[in-house]
């Protein structure tokens, strides 16, 4: 699927404007001339997503609740996808599109919900799927909608939170550049001709602007060059996700462990109340996990839940595996509560997750003001000290 601009005349010969989503001009084109409108003109977008198209944690919400609602009040799915392909975004619009052809087609909705791409839109397939094992749709799509609103809310609070330390960061950046190309190249020629006489800090800070304007372009055409290779190849952009994940999730109260896990306990709860067996809603589960050694680590315990192994037992055999959620999940066993002890484990870690966070950037943001701060007076001091030398030899 791609997206156009395009520009049509309506019946009543105003001109109309807008993006949509086709698999080619000419798709779009016959799908305007249906719509009764007169194509102008059809131009594809500049920045065009590769693969199919993508759900966001808050779309996928949207979407598996609305959807739920429609068919809760007696809409067929066909009907309700209908709807939904008039009142949203173009881009959302194209996935209900895309999603009712290929329910009239006769594919069942999780095998037409391929039609989007991302982790989300794979736990709306695998809600689905669990629907349709357990004959309860409507309520599997609308608990999960829920999990994925509340994961929506937790990664934005999170992104928030890193949102200011990260400014600092650059203005720090910034500061030591401008002092790196500006300040002390004008400063320079005042010292040739001192040769020793130049204090040993003066010198050290010059040799430190030098190796700055040498390697802060190399530096940036790096990072240039790897965003725009995580931008335009898939597999660069697994690889370079799933090394930093591995590296954040080490330690024993990773944020980013716990968030993970946060997640695939409230899917993981999502099925089970629908009734779903224990053995396809881990695999339902598990599935929407990016990171790939962990998804690897989750799938090795599929035969082992198919021989009835207990879900705390298979918990432990994960190493990265929080231990207060195999804790939950063994007092579920014990009362018979699994699902609503995979919520309160959820709850739990989400929670720990965001404290972790506000603790690190609560430390790290006046931390790195200090550190800037100092180094910026550090480099005054020690230019002036450069200065007065000057100074002192020009007056003897």
């Amino acid at each position: 699927m791609k997206a156009f601009r395009y520009t049509a005349l309506g019946p009543d010969g105003r001109r109309l404007r807008g993006v949509s989503y086709a698999p080619g001009a000419a798709a779009l084109r016959d799908r305007l001339v249906e719509a009764r409108l007169h194509p102008l003109t059809i131009q594809p977008t500049l920045l065009q997503q590769r693969g199919g198209l993508r759900l966001t944690d808050a779309e996928a919400a949207r979407f598996g609740r609305d959807l739920a609602q429609l068919m809760t009040s007696g809409m067929a799915l066909a009907q309700a996808l209908a709807l939904l392909e008039t009142r949203e975004t173009p881009r959302m619009s194209a996935i209900a599109r895309e999603v009712r052809q290929r329910l009239i087609a006769g594919e069942p909705l999780s095998r037409a919900l391929e039609a989007a791409d991302g982790g989300p839109a794979r736990f709306l397939q695998a809600l689905a799927r669990g629907g349709e094992a357990s004959g309860r749709q409507s309520e599997v799509l609308a608990a999960g909608a829920r999990s994925l609103a509340a994961a929506d809310q937790l990664k934005k609070r999170l992104i928030t939170l890193c949102l200011y330390p990260a400014f600092v960061i650059l203005v720090a950046l910034g500061s030591i550049a401008i002092y790196a190309y500006a300040v002390l190249p004008s400063l320079e020629p005042a010292f040739e001709g001192m040769g020793g006489d130049i204090p040993a800090q003066t010198q050290a800070v010059l040799t430190f602007g030098v190796i700055v304007r040498v390697l802060l372009p190399i530096l940036a055409a790096a990072t240039g060059g790897l965003a725009v290779a995580m931008t335009l190849f898939a597999p660069v952009r697994r690889s370079a996700g799933d090394g930093v994940a591995r590296l954040l999730m080490r330690g024993k109260r990773s944020p980013l462990r716990d968030f993970v896990f946060a997640n695939l306990a409230a899917r993981l709860a999502v099925m089970l109340h629908a009734g779903v067996p224990l053995a396809p809603a881990w695999r339902l589960a598990r599935e929407p996990v990016s990171i790939s050694s962990l998804g690897r680590a989750l799938a090795a315990q599929d035969e082992r839940l198919m021989e009835g192994v207990r879900l705390s037992e298979v918990l432990r055999r994960i190493p990265a595996c929080p231990p207060d959620l195999i804790h939950y999940v063994l007092m579920g066993e014990h009362s018979g509560q699994v699902s609503a002890a995979l919520n309160d484990g959820a709850a739990l870690l989400g929670a720990r997750a965001q404290e972790a966070i506000e603790r690190l950037l609560s430390v790290l943001t006046p931390l790195v003001i200090i550190v800037v701060g100092a180094m910026v007076g550090l480099i005054t001091m020690m230019v002036f000290q450069g200065l007065l030398a000057v100074g002192d030899a020009v007056a003897s």
